[in-house]
């Protein structure tokens, strides 16, 4: 917990910091547990008043009756009888199991769920639709009742959410209390002694960026007079950032522009979407020095607690920075055409640990080069934040884009902590989609093949559990999806237009995809930290749900996976996810294959990562490059030769009208161009061993370097008459080979000497790893 930027509530060794406000009731540690003993109801409480923040308490309760609970934003009345009073967490030992509710203690009563005769007219509104919720099976049964019990309270603005063991019970508005004190319930039975443990406490807002980021001053790239007023100053790319300018001589009032887009020679001054336009006035007063002129603020990147319920709070920048948003180009109107323009400085923010020689990539086709050159950029200039969020339209973390961008992250740069930051935050802030759930799974699971360190998996594998899906599985094991889940949660692909057509039914084959590749990393990563009984669990429960899903998902006459149980509409987002996780049996994989070969780009930018994934995974390189690289609007090519620094949200405008030009979601190939033209993948965790798998599609060479935990491995292939590699690898890793096998080919040489390689169809494969620098000759 420390390390995710927590404060122990509790020394673990005596109450410094907690008060009892009552003449009755014992509180006392006992092998770093606080342990309350009573006959009569009292709270301890700590001594300081909290406002915005994120609590974790651990209770467990005695046996026999018993009932209590974590007190947030209470109050005390020293002079009455029910002392402490406020917002209480429930932990119901009860049958009724309304353990996660909110109760406003010696107040208003039940808040949520909401009861006749226990709460105030307001909260009745909801008192069938709350009692509801608190009946399903996964938040009646939240509670350990002979165990301990996580309860995690946050609470930001008037925005208060309750989890129990992973389990989100309340997610409610209400504007009572603003600050107050946290507490911990004995309930009154004599005898009964209630347990305290692991007490933390984030205070918010986080500010990652604070100790993460760091601007960097940057000289123009061009300087135009356009007229007798107004000077446009280009920074060749766009940039998070404001700018520091020489104080003007003189005068009167001048303004600053700062865009994201040309029109005429201009700053677009009404750009399309979420293309960003400002404009920061400036008064001319005479002053001596450097102005920091700030960018125009857009509420929706500072709001803590919006009006869309669903929205966690937006990632802030330091106050001490003044604002940033992203633009290439200012207009600087209203200035002396003798100013020193030149001396005008774009602040940029980028993580403070970038380092771009940290990575290469380089072939024989120039628009893949530019792709790179572009991807890459797009992954530097959006670590402005200190997490990955999701552009500047919101500024908030989300899995999948998360996901996507630390794919890219661990291909680009050679410190890469700023993904397990992100992990950390998403497992606090998670966000609405039923497929974006998994994807904390993805990332998880990345980590952990990078970094290789089963310590920080052990910390966070208990909460990753509530990331499957399985609380919405049946006894086929597949997911299920109700009438809101169907309408609203189910994403498939986004935005929805993209989504090639498909058929949202209440057992959905991309959702299930979804769930069935978390499961079986799940049961990877449980078994790496020695949880052997979970790990045959996941097993099990994969196999399960995969038998039904090639059984009721597979359209056996078409050769194709539905869209869901009860249509036989086939997407190719039906078919692309099933294979990019290796859910297509090896019979049915040659018509799938080739399906998707005839296919356009009919996804967004987001499921593209995984239809390149499929592609490559299984042999049509030249497909997914030929896409990549693809005339009209739908392709990476289309991105660069628009113009654009930093990838977008989507392929056009048109399909995505509210779009950014500053997402790092489509900055796939940053990643897909290493691990598969390069094709330089972990096959183990920690990069203690390597595959090397170049895909060369019809490229002639390429060559790059690609970052790891334990320093840069470098490739250089060409793919002429023969096919020839020269591999650099990190000391203490070790490399398995998997090589283009060309018609006529009969062998592999290993520095020049005969290696034992087996042909598989178009590769041959090395049956011993290698190590060090070596040079690799198919012929």
């Amino acid at each position: 917990m420390l390390s995710r930027g927590y404060t122990p509530l509790f020394n673990g060794k005596d109450l410094t910091g907690w008060r009892n406000p009552y003449p009755h009731g014992e509180a006392k540690v006992v092998d770093g547990e606080i342990h309350l003993i009573g006959d009569k109801k009292f709270f301890l409480v700590t001594e300081k008043k909290y406002s915005d923040f994120r609590v974790s308490v651990e209770i467990h309760l005695p046996e026999g009756p018993a009932n209590s609970g974590v007190m947030f934003r209470c109050h005390i009345d020293p002079d009455a009888e029910k002392k402490v009073y406020g917002y209480q967490a429930e932990c119901d030992g009860s049958d009724r199991r309304w353990s996660g509710g909110l109760y406003d203690e010696a107040r208003r009563g039940w808040i949520w769920p909401s009861t006749e005769g226990r709460s105030t007219d307001q909260f009745l509104e909801h008192a069938e639709e709350s009692q509801r919720f608190f009946a399903e099976p996964h938040v009646r049964n939240a509670l350990n009742r002979n165990g301990w019990n996580r309860f995690v309270i946050t609470c930001v603005k008037d925005v208060i959410r309750i989890e129990l063991n992973g389990v989100e019970t309340v997610r409610f508005r209400d504007a009572k209390d603003a600050s107050g004190f946290i507490g911990i319930q004995h309930h009154g039975e004599k005898g009964q002694t209630y347990r305290f443990r692991n007490l933390f406490i984030k205070e918010l807002p986080v500010i990652p960026a604070e100790q993460h980021v760091d601007l960097t001053e940057q000289e123009p790239v061009s300087i135009k007079r356009i007229n007798d007023k107004v000077t446009l100053i280009d920074f060749g790319k766009a940039a998070f950032g404001n700018i520091a300018m020489p104080v003007p001589a003189g005068r009167g009032s001048a303004s600053v522009h700062f865009g994201e887009k040309l029109a005429d020679g201009r700053i677009d001054r009404n750009p399309p979407g979420t293309v960003r336009y400002g404009v920061t006035p400036i008064r001319i007063s005479g002053q001596q020095g450097t102005w920091i002129v700030p960018a125009p603020v857009d509420a929706r990147n500072v709001e803590q607690a919006g009006l869309m319920n669903a929205n966690p709070p937006a990632v802030l920048t330091p106050p001490a920075w003044r604002s940033v948003m992203p633009f290439r180009w200012v207009e600087i109107e209203g200035v002396a055409a003798d100013y020193p323009f030149e001396r005008v400085r774009r602040r940029a923010a980028y993580s403070a640990t970038w380092n771009d020689d940290a990575s290469a990539f380089e072939c024989s086709d120039e628009t893949l080069n530019r792709i790179w050159d572009l991807c890459k950029y797009s992954i530097k200039a959006t670590t402005f934040a200190g997490v990955y969020v999701d552009g500047d339209r919101e500024r908030i973390p989300y899995e999948a884009d998360a996901y996507l961008n630390q794919l890219s992250h661990y291909t680009t740069d050679d410190n890469v902590k700023m993904a397990a930051r992100t992990f950390d935050h998403l497992m606090e802030n998670g966000t609405w989609p039923t497929e974006w759930s998994p994807h904390m799974v993805f990332m998880a699971h990345a980590e952990w093949m990078y970094s290789g360190d089963n310590e920080w998996l052990k910390h966070r594998y208990e909460s990753l559990k509530t990331k499957t899906l399985l609380h919405r599985s049946g006894d086929d094991g597949l997911v299920r999806s109700d009438e809101l889940d169907r309408n609203r949660h189910d994403i498939v692909d986004w935005p929805q237009k993209e989504r090639d057509g498909f058929v949202f039914t209440e057992i959905n084959t991309v959702v299930n995809a979804f769930h069935i590749k978390a499961l079986q990393q799940m049961a990877t990563m449980a078994r790496a930290i020695g949880k052997q009984e979970d790990a045959e669990a996941f097993e099990s429960r994969a196999e399960l749900a995969r038998a039904a899903f090639q059984e009721k998902l597979f359209d056996e006459d078409a050769g194709l996976y539905r869209d869901g149980v009860g249509t036989d509409h086939s997407s190719i987002h039906a078919n692309f996810f099933p294979l990019a996780f290796g859910l297509v049996p090896e019979d049915k994989l040659d018509g799938v294959i080739a399906w998707l070969e005839k296919q356009g780009m009919r996804c967004s930018v987001y499921a593209a990562q995984y239809f390149m994934e499929a592609l490559f995974n299984h042999g049509s390189d030249k497909k997914a490059v030929a896409l990549m690289t693809a005339d009209g609007d739908r392709s990476w090519k289309h991105m660069v030769e628009s113009g654009t620094t930093i990838s977008w949200e989507a392929w056009e405008m048109k399909y995505k009208p509210n779009q950014d030009w500053n997402h790092a979601w489509g900055a796939a190939p940053a990643n897909l161009l290493p691990r598969y033209v390069l094709g330089v993948q972990p096959a183990a965790p920690g990069w203690k061993t390597v595959i090397i798998q170049p895909r060369p599609a019809e490229l002639e060479f390429a060559r790059g370097k690609v970052p790891t935990s334990r320093g840069p491995i470098e490739v250089d292939w060409q793919n002429e008459s023969t096919f020839t590699l020269s591999l650099s690898l990190p000391e203490g890793m070790t490399a398995k080979l998997d090589l283009p096998a060309a018609d006529g080919t009969s062998g592999v040489m290993v520095d020049g000497k005969q290696a034992v390689a087996k042909r598989t169809g178009d590769r041959w494969v090395l049956q011993e790893e290698v190590s060090g620098a070596i040079k690799i000759e198919v012929r």
